[in-house]
């Protein structure tokens, strides 16, 4: 073990104090959230101080050798150390706004637990710097995240608990084959180490299972599916966790895919470019015709996490000029933590204070509630890329890089049209964005409830001062991000230059406010405005319900294709089974045939040895001296003698004297095999006598 103690003590200071939580709370309720938000606390001081060792340029790095036969390896650079910031930043104001969130909810010392849990495998994980390392803090943020999602135990949180750990499993295993499938030593070896030990190897198949693992976290289609059934069902302030933070879980490891492992394939940018659009166009085609307010949020999740991915592809293909593409990556990175942070907890007080997701039944509900207007009217305008506002800046960036990306291929001769569709397609999801935020914003502020208005608008506290000052402080970054991108935006991209490898933009400053990217904000702002128009359109005419996407992927591809390879494979196995069956009863027959004749077989050839050569010697054939062969040796000698004429000078015949010499032979042979066997037993005694003095 060896490098410096903050960097596991982020990871295993919220997990070692989980338990201590949970006990508080179950004594009493309060204390036991109190108690995490003293511990969110204690833990975003600790990422100030990893944070300021490695922004000064003092990485540190921690090293466990031996860990599960890879190691463990963790280092606090400047990306690292600025999302283990954001992530402790968030949960802090998570914890805060889970006070009155969580007030008068059930299981909340489990809610605690779990969150602890989850916050040390994410700052583990960002810290990590192996890939083998990263699996190991992802699987734990994987688990540990499930109670959230099915936290309220009825049907919807269950079934939606079950797609995500379904998800979250089949993720995992398939980035752990991946994992497995490098080449040896590139698992546990130092991230910065990646491109030059993936130089001129072909590591497609790894990658692309390594990706799996990362998109399914990531909410990348087509592994979206659990994205927007968690995010409604869950609690508020966890519903902000999963869309801000364990979404760029899976986000990062693909950036290091991208930029690191697959570095100098192009094919691979290509396919991250390409499912980035996808997911884009498809996260803001079901926010539209969404009709509960936390779904819409987290279809549009799914939507910039789609920008997201563009922007790893971008990095990818431009390779040494991607520095406007890496930094609109990590601005869109931080500013959609901080969308959805205060998106999701605007969505918490809506519930908390009138259970009801419905549109239709919480329309109405932010009328003069000032606070509250302006926290989600800053968040509706940075989604949506309004000048002066952090998502511009973004957004802004990547569609830079797009326009980098086409000339560039277009200097080289390289075909250019389906980037050039892409870049119109990027509009007019920005616009997209624009539609369906307006539809939260005036149905939220603006719109009459003629079924609830009078029990929304009576007078009284809807959120504590403490949760105000966390809310109105995360909506604040928005704008100010937003008007000082040289001081924050032009910085987040370059604490991760050294991390991702990246290259310098040409032009430094940025000039965010040019020309070219106003012009590119105001074309997605007019579509936008044009597709909100032609929505309130249709609900005047009445086709609010026509219009309902009733779209679900799992439901009507993954369940019914899982459910028909379960029925083949029963299918198969049944037919293996009868297979079998059949096989052993034509065994069975075939076999009891060849059996009696094999035995009668045997019997005849028993049979015909027993009276040829193994014919028995009858009494009357037993010689009178010696054996049979000294007899018959005797007898055939004493003949030959006789017929030869030849005289003995005794009177002893062949037989009687072959009969004594065996005779004598024998008794000797008998004598010397037992001196022989006497000798031998000495042996071995003697020589367990010298084995037992040796080992003794």
């Amino acid at each position: 073990m060896n490098g410096h103690f903050l960097l596991p003590v982020a990871a295993l200071l919220p997990m070692l104090t989980a338990p201590f939580v949970w006990h508080i709370g179950t004594k009493q309720k309060e204390s036991g959230l109190n108690s995490m938000v003293a511990i969110c606390t204690l833990q975003l001081m600790l990422a100030v101080a990893v944070g300021w060792n490695a922004l000064q340029g003092q990485e540190l790095f921690f090293e466990l050798e031996g860990f599960c036969g890879q190691g463990l390896r963790m280092r606090a650079d400047g990306f690292r150390s600025l999302y283990v910031l954001v992530a402790c930043g968030m949960w802090f104001i998570s914890s805060v706004f889970s006070r009155d969130y969580l007030a008068h909810e059930h299981a909340v010392p489990r809610y605690c637990f779990f969150t602890m849990m989850t916050l040390g495998a994410v700052c583990g994980m960002f810290f990590a710097d192996s890939l083998f390392s990263i699996f190991i803090f992802f699987e734990i943020m994987s688990l540990a995240s499930y109670p959230w999602v099915a936290h309220e135990e009825d049907k919807a949180a269950m079934r939606a608990g079950e797609t995500y750990l379904y998800i979250a499993v089949i993720g995992g295993l398939t980035m752990l084959m991946g994992i497995f499938l490098l080449p040896q030593g590139m698992a546990a070896a130092p991230l910065a180490q990646l491109p030059a030990l993936a130089d001129g190897q072909n590591l497609w198949l790894p990658a692309i299972l390594m990706l799996i693992g990362f998109g399914a976290k990531a909410g990348a289609f087509p592994l979206h599916i659990w994205l927007p059934k968690a995010h409604p069902v869950a609690p508020a302030p966890a519903s902000a966790l999963l869309s801000g933070l364990l979404t760029k879980a899976g986000v990062f490891g693909i950036l290091i895919l991208s930029t690191l492992l697959m570095r100098e394939v192009s094919g691979f940018g290509d396919l991250l470019f390409r499912l980035g659009v996808i997911t884009m166009l498809l996260g803001a085609v079901l926010a539209i015709f969404s009709l509960n307010l936390k779904r819409t949020l987290a279809c549009s999740s799914l939507s910039q996490i789609g920008f997201i991915l563009i922007g790893a592809g971008l990095c990818n293909l431009l390779g040494e000029h991607n520095g406007l593409a890496l930094y609109g990556t990590i601005g869109h990175m931080v500013n959609h933590s901080l969308f959805k942070l205060v998106l999701f907890l605007c969505a918490g007080v809506v519930a908390m204070n009138t259970h009801r997701l419905d549109l239709k039944d919480v329309q109405g509900y932010g009328r003069n509630k000032p606070f509250l207007h302006v926290c989600f009217l800053a968040g509706v305008l940075g989604i949506a890329g309004v000048p002066g506002f952090s998502g511009f800046l973004s957004k802004s960036l990547l569609h830079e890089g797009i326009v980098e990306l086409i000339a560039h291929y277009a200097e080289h001769g390289h075909a250019t049209g389906i980037y050039k569709v892409s870049e119109w397609l990027f509009l007019l999801a920005g616009g997209m964005t624009l539609c369906y935020m307006l539809k939260l914003y005036f149905c939220l502020f603006w719109m009459k409830n003629d079924q609830y208005q009078a029990e929304y608008d009576r007078k009284g506290p809807y959120l504590s001062n403490i949760s105000r000052i966390a809310l109105g402080f995360a909506a604040a970054l928005i704008l100010v991000i937003g008007l000082l991108p040289g001081q924050t935006m032009s910085r987040f991209g370059g604490y991760s230059r050294s991390f991702l490898q990246g290259g310098e933009p040409a032009h430094m400053p940025i000039h965010y406010f040019s020309l070219e990217n106003l012009k590119g904000a105001v074309i997605s702002l007019a579509i936008g405005g044009c597709l909100f128009g032609l929505l309130l359109l249709s609900r005047k005419v009445g086709l609010r319900k026509k219009l309902t996407l009733r779209f679900d992927l799992e439901d009507m591809v993954y369940r019914p294709l899982l459910a028909g390879l379960i029925a083949a494979g029963g299918a198969f196995a049944s037919l293996c089974d009868r297979l079998m069956d059949w096989l052993t009863a034509l065994l069975k027959g075939t076999g009891g045939v060849t059996a009696k004749v094999l035995d009668s077989t045997v019997d005849q050839a028993a049979a015909l040895a027993g009276r040829t050569l193994f014919q028995p010697v009858h009494e009357h054939e037993t010689v009178p001296v010696g054996n049979r062969f000294t007899y018959t040796l005797g007898t055939w000698m004493d003949g030959a003698a006789h017929r030869l004429h030849i005289s003995r000078e005794d009177d002893h015949s062949f037989v009687t004297s072959l009969a004594a010499f065996w005779e004598e032979w024998s008794s000797r042979w008998r004598q010397m095999a037992r001196s022989v066997s006497y000798g031998l037993v000495l042996f071995c005694l003697g020589l367990m006598a010298t084995l037992i003095y040796l080992l003794w």
